[in-house]
């Protein structure tokens, strides 16, 4: 790691914490396998305070390693930094890479590939300025990564020319676009933001590397990649469909070959299979339903071209009109590449996966030999008629008839796709008729285009497959099969019994009662089957909160009196996301069935629920005494944290919030919510209570009061001095809002900035008050009044918001930025993503360049992160007052005090001390080098006018 401009002892420091870091994620029972990895990667970054890693690279790694019989230590570092770690034997392998010829010169590559990357090509505007300008192109690029082949040739065929300009590290080139000296870059096997996404190209297999000396280690690692490839085949697949997930809302770029396609053709004819309900059926319109009629909405959509649709009942019909040139696209075709070849089509990857299934008389026996009704498809051809025989098939045309075979008996069995099954039964038009849900055979369906048609449109159909996602077509099945709920008809549910109408009275009687209890007994059925999917949380099993609020409310009114001690407890996961990321939803399933099942266990429990969605658990107890009941939550929680993963026993912090019912009891929904809010400031246990109510009811009227008091200007700029420590002379300000609300009153930052923070609203707020700071300094000049640096607070949300430069921009030319500093804390770079964390170094160095002074504000509060020092264009290091608290205390303390303001001094820094309230704590800060300093000592919070008041009395 490069250290520059801090002492020596700062480099110890850093050092000795990389060691600490790494040292603590290996065991010393087996071999170290140490693993560079750049530190701008794909998907790399950091999933928690643990330090562990989550990636397509790191996961292969660790997983080699393991096969390998080895552990693995991560470090680290840019791609020329690996490679140069890689040659010295500070590591031992590189993932990820492109096997080339100046590599192979002193590298050993795995004799298998670990994966596929490309090359993505990223200008300002995206990929309408890749054709819309011919000027030259000034690109980026990273040293020490692979550099394409390809670019050349897609830039020399678009008649743009360019010229390269290599970075050492990705934060210097992204600040160098932002910055406007580049039109652009490109990066191999890295995903970045899309909305400047113009091109992806040149795919390359990627393997992992030794050095070229170190063949033992290469063919201990080969072992293991090719006992991976025969025990976990599917290993890839599974790390790419975890991780790449995110790239299915890819922008769609298109080259130009494709982009001519879709000029060429405005309307695209497509014939389509349909006879399948939900899946594709021609309506009483005599156009396509179904859920492929939203996949050809999608197309259109997405591609910007109309969609002509023609419906058939025959298959091979179908086919042929793609193959004679009167279609351009079959929709829908079993996928099988050699047999459509044969047939002269080309097929592109499987959007979606059907699912076949039985469907037999209820309460019926199916013969040794069953008669099977079926749709006349290639299905037919091969499945079943080499599992049944061809003399047994009955070839239909539709699904429905497929069904009325077996209800009349001139079927045993119908062999239909599994969501036909289930719309058909759900709709109620046969429920004589049940599915036996077992899958019997899967297909994949694909679309099918000419041979001899342009290969673009291929490409085309692919690239949106991988766009729309596999779960496009899951979610348009489940609204078909929704709407074949509300369209059944209670009509459907008899029968005709013509032979019984001639009986008389007596027997219709009977008939109909027969039939009306036969519908209530098959709807009774329905309606359990369709309540258990209500009351029931879908991962877990056990029963969910809304069962929980309709079961408790009978329980609580059955108590009476006593139902003032029963109480609602919420038990949460504690930052659920990071769990989720980094050992998968299956972990918080586990963890949540299992509590789930202890709490059912315990006798005070009386109704026990789960909400895996929302990472927690609730209940609702019988009558119980406080003290018992935090007893016994506390030993819960103590038990239940902590759960095993894999090979690993992982710590998943809980915390758990009270409400008792009180007397009269109060709404069950209320009192869940209740312990909801309290598990949020349990640590970990905590019990709802008036003040937490009173708070609850403040923020939710504070939040409703928010834009209106903006738009009224009730927000007010107060202004805290800062001095010198040796003049007293007021040298600065720090600007602090208030808020004097005409419903609520006077309120401090304290009541409702963390409400702003969690809602967003605070940059809304952090303009308003920039705007008037830079107001006031424009009418102190006017004024003739000292212009003294003045610092305004900017949120970390800032960091992600869409426009934000654009507005600071705006603001600076309006205004100036003559005396304004912008204060930001450590959290601002804390997202647990490396390349967040690298875009928000890239915005603070870009309002540093807009002329704005910047501020470390709490320097010191907690584990400052050092490399920030070197990272960013600091102005002035603000010390947190809980420092200065302590190094009244500490001798040692004060040791620390005095090399913090040296290190501020020595990188060139104006270092200010916040919170000094006594003479000693001033005099405490002289002699530690402290120049400037804020505290209630000097100057309190005071209005605009005060201020300017003071300003003549001090600067």
């Amino acid at each position: 790691m490069e250290i520059k401009g801090s002492s020596r002892w700062l480099a110890v420091l850093v050092g000795a914490a990389l060691c600490l870091e790494a040292a603590g994620t290996v065991q010393a029972s087996r071999p170290v396998l140490r693993v560079g990895i750049h530190d701008a990667g794909p998907d790399i970054g950091v999933a928690d305070g643990a330090g562990a890693y989550h990636s397509i690279n790191t996961d292969y790694m660790q997983i080699l390693a393991s096969y390998a019989g080895m552990d693995v230590v991560f470090v680290r570092g840019t791609a020329r930094e690996c490679e140069e770690r890689l040659a010295r034997g500070e590591v031992d392998v590189l993932p990820g890479l492109v096997r080339t010829e100046e590599r192979a010169r002193t590298m050993a590559f795995s004799h298998l590939p670990m994966g596929l990357g490309y090359t993505t090509l990223y200008l300002r505007g995206g990929q309408a300025s890749l054709y819309d300008a011919q000027t030259p192109l000034l690109l980026g690029t990273l040293a020490s990564r692979y550099q394409s082949g390809q670019l050349p040739e897609l830039l020399s065929g678009l008649g743009r020319p360019y010229e390269t300009e290599t970075f050492r590290n990705f934060r210097t080139m992204e600040n160098a676009y932002q910055a406007g000296r580049l039109d652009g870059y490109f990066v191999a096997n890295q995903v970045m933001g899309e909305q400047d996404a113009a091109a992806a190209f040149d795919a390359n297999l990627l393997y992992f590397a030794v050095r070229a000396d170190n063949r033992e280690l290469l063919a201990r690692l080969d072992r293991a990649a090719s006992e991976l490839a025969i025990v976990r085949p599917m290993l890839l697949e599974k790390l790419y469909t975890l991780y790449r997930r995110q790239d299915l809302g890819r922008a769609l770029l298109f080259d130009p070959a494709e982009r001519q396609f879709l000029a060429e053709h405005q309307t695209l004819r497509v014939v389509c299979v349909a006879r399948e309900r939900p899946y594709a059926y021609t309506g009483a319109d005599g156009r396509l339903h179904g859920a492929l009629k939203r996949i050809v909405s999608r197309l259109e959509q997405d591609l910007g071209v109309s969609i002509s649709v023609e419906t058939l009942t025959d298959s091979e019909e179908a086919y042929a009109r793609v193959v004679q040139g009167e279609a351009d696209i079959c929709l829908n075709m079993t996928w099988e590449p050699g047999w459509a070849a044969r047939k002269g089509i080309d097929q592109t990857e499987p959007f979606m996966e059907s699912y076949y299934t039985h469907v037999v008389r209820r309460g019926s026996e199916v013969p040794d030999a069953p008669r099977v009704a079926c749709l006349d498809s290639r299905f037919a051809d091969t499945v079943l008629t080499r599992r049944f025989g061809g003399d047994k098939l009955l070839r239909e045309t539709s699904d429905a008839a497929c069904l009325a075979d077996v209800r009349s008996g001139r079927a045993d069995i119908a062999c239909i796709r599994q969501e036909a099954a289930q719309y058909q039964t759900m709709r109620g038009d046969f429920p004589d008729l049940v599915s036996t849900e077992a899958v019997v055979y899967r297909k994949n369906v694909a679309m099918g285009v000419s041979q001899q048609a342009d290969p673009a449109l291929l490409h085309l159909l692919d690239k949106e497959i991988r766009y729309m996602g596999p779960d496009v077509t899951e979610a348009y099945f489940v609204q078909q099969t929704q709407r074949a709920i509300n369209d059944r008809s209670v009509f459907s549910y008899f029968y005709n019994y013509p032979l019984q109408i001639f009986g008389g009275v007596l027997a219709v009687f009977l008939l109909g009662a027969a039939a009306f209890w036969r519908y209530r007994r098959q709807r009774r059925r329905n309606e359990q089957r369709l309540q258990g999917i209500l009351d029931n949380d879908r991962y877990t099993g056990l029963h969910n909160v809304t069962w929980l609020e309709q079961t408790g409310d009978a329980l609580v009114k059955a108590r009476g009196e006593e139902a003032a001690r029963m109480a609602a407890v919420v038990i949460k996961v504690v930052q659920p996301s990071v769990i989720t990321a980094t050992y998968g939803r299956e972990a918080l399933v586990t963890l949540f069935k299992r509590l789930g099942e202890r709490l059912t266990g315990e006798s005070w429990a009386a109704l026990v629920a789960t909400r895996t969605n929302a990472a927690g658990a609730a209940c609702l107890t019988h009558p119980v005494e406080r003290e018992d009941l935090q007893v016994a939550l506390r030993r819960i929680l103590a038990d239940s944290e902590y759960l095993q993963v894999g090979h690993m026993l992982v710590r998943i912090p809980l915390e758990a919030g009270v409400c008792y019912l009180g007397a009269p009891p109060m709404d069950l929904n209320t009192a869940i919510n209740n312990a909801g809010l309290a598990a949020q400031e349990a640590q970990p246990l905590c019990f709802f209570n008036s003040a937490l109510q009173r708070d609850t009811l403040l923020r939710s009227r504070m939040e409703s009061l928010q834009q209106r008091a903006l738009e009224r200007r009730e927000f007010h700029i107060w202004y805290q001095p800062k001095y010198d420590l040796v003049t007293r002379k007021c040298v600065g300000a720090e600007a602090l809002v208030r808020w004097q609300s005409a419903e609520l009153g006077f309120l401090p930052p304290g009541k409702f900035i963390s409400l702003f923070e969690s809602n967003g609203f605070i940059t809304q707020l952090d303009f308003y008050n920039l705007e008037h700071v830079m107001q006031f300094q424009r009418d102190c000049k006017a004024k003739g009044l000292p212009v003294v640096p003045i610092s305004v607070n900017q949120s970390r949300l800032h960091m992600r918001e869409k426009g934000y430069l654009h507005h600071m921009r705006a603001l600076v030319d309006r205004y100036t930025t003559e005396g304004i500093e912008l204060e930001l804390t450590e959290t601002a770079f804390d997202f647990g993503s490396e390349a967040i964390r690298e875009h928000s170094l890239a915005v603070v160095t870009a309002l540093h360049a807009l002329g704005f002074a910047i501020d470390m504000d709490d320097f010191g509060s907690g584990y400052s992160d050092l490399s920030l020092l070197n990272q960013l264009p600091l102005d002035v290091m603000k010390i947190d007052r809980s420092l200065l608290l302590a190094s009244e205390e500490s001798e040692r303390m004060r040791v620390v005090l005095k090399m913090m303001i040296d290190l501020g001094h020595s990188l060139g820094m104006r270092v200010i001390c916040e919170g000094i309230e006594t003479e000693e704590q001033e005099e405490l800060l002289r002699n530690c080098g402290c120049e400037y300093g804020q505290g209630f000592l000097y100057g309190r919070p005071m209005q605009r006018a005060d201020f300017e008041a003071f300003l003549r009395a001090h600067a």
